[in-house]
């Protein structure tokens, strides 16, 4: 379907473009697997063809309404924006699902799993996290955990293909839930998505945050376990991330209970996109152009392989 005619009118209320003559294209290529990389949202670039001006254009999808609120997201952008954490917001109608933002161009890169190997570049991607907690107020959202039971349900009430023991990881998990979250921590603004795809980062060694679909109030072990589990291959490395930059970026102890907990909901966090991820290749009328499933398989062996881990019952008995 084509999407530019819309979005052209939407960019015609942006005060500047009104009469601008302009090109638009598609920014990025999408990818469902091996990274969910602009799956939520078609992105374009619109671009000036007479001075270069450019804006990035993100139109979120209507497959995607289960998961993500357009309202909480774009508010969640603009107060990113604000405080510099994410790009600028100049324009954003939720009930259109299309955001407008300035175009992070030149000397801007997505980052990837490889720049993960780079403790300093993990550190800068935490501190940029946590500002935005300190900064952010939004609404409040589901924790992993009640969002896990509630698209489980829908997995099962819908009938859509998931492994065997979807239904046993589950009920495993859930057995985390209150030691994971019957904290006195207070919610701050979490992004919500540790996928490597959301932070873009500049030459000069800037980092930004982009795609808050996710975001909401949420326990900080929640944001700083959604970021490791997908910085951190092992966990030897996500405990010295937390140890060396998490626990002081968000005022933490830096104790093994907290790091379990922060465990914990990195654990959920690949559970929880697994659910999302099969439901879409389920639901989707995209799923014929994206491997849905194929990646809600791979964060499905993620959590699997953490839940029979021999050390997960001791995990639970610490965070008790």
């Amino acid at each position: 379907m084509d999407q530019t005619s819309d979005i052209l009118a939407l960019l015609r209320r942006l005060p500047g473009w009104e009469d601008r003559p302009v090109e638009i294209e598609p920014a990025i290529a999408v990818l469902a697997s091996p990274s969910w990389r602009g799956v939520d949202g078609a992105p374009f670039i619109a671009r000036d063809t007479e001075t270069g001006d450019s804006v990035f254009v993100k139109r979120l999808h209507e497959d995607t309404s289960f998961y993500i609120d357009p309202v909480q997201a774009f508010a969640a952008a603009k107060q990113a924006g604000d405080v510099g954490v994410g790009p600028r917001v100049l324009l954003s109608d939720p009930a259109a699902r299309v955001l407008i933002t300035e175009h992070l161009g030149k000397g801007w890169r997505v980052a990837g799993l490889e720049h993960a190997a780079d403790p300093d570049f993990v550190d800068r991607v935490l501190e940029t996290r946590a500002r935005f907690s300190q900064a952010a107020s939004l609404a409040p959202r589901a924790d992993a955990f009640a969002e896990i039971e509630s698209l489980h349900t829908r997995l099962v009430s819908e009938g859509a293909a998931t492994p065997p023991n979807m239904g046993w990881l589950c009920d495993t998990l859930m057995l985390a839930a209150e030691r994971a979250a019957g904290t006195d921590e207070a919610p701050v603004a979490i992004h919500g998505d540790g996928n490597m795809s959301n932070v873009l980062f500049h030459s000069s060694g800037e980092i930004r945050l982009v795609d808050f679909d996710r975001a909401g109030m949420a326990s900080p072990c929640e944001e700083i376990g959604t970021a490791l589990v997908e910085m951190c291959a092992f966990e030897a490395g996500a405990r010295a991330a937390f140890l060396r930059c998490a626990a002081k970026a968000w005022n933490l102890p830096a104790e093994d209970e907290v790091f379990d907990r922060v465990r914990l909901y990195g654990i959920a966090d690949d559970l929880r996109w697994a659910m999302i991820a099969m439901l879409m290749a389920h639901l989707s009328p995209r799923r014929i152009e994206h491997e849905f499933y194929k990646f809600g398989l791979w964060r499905h062996v993620r959590a699997r392989a953490s839940l029979r881990d021999p050390r997960f019952g001791e995990k639970l008995r610490i965070c008790a």
